[in-house]
């Protein structure tokens, strides 16, 4: 399930994606494994549009990639 939802993210985030940040599959990786650690208890991951959009804004905030 994890690797359907790293591409979802690669074809939004990564080069030539529909909001092309330039991320990269490993800097999606790292974003969703520190999304998947700090999930409040009552959050559950679904790998749906709302993980996509925390895995964005991580991208942001750690690896310091622009949303267009």
């Amino acid at each position: 399930m994890l690797s359907k939802f790293f591409d979802y993210c690669l074809s939004f985030y990564g080069s030539g994606g529909l909001y092309d940040m330039g991320a990269t599959r490993d800097q999606i990786e790292q974003a969703t494994a520190h999304m998947l650690q700090h999930l409040s208890p009552a959050a559950d991951f679904c790998g749906d549009s709302v993980d996509r959009e925390k895995v964005r804004d991580i991208l942001i905030e750690q690896f310091g990639l622009v949303f267009p």
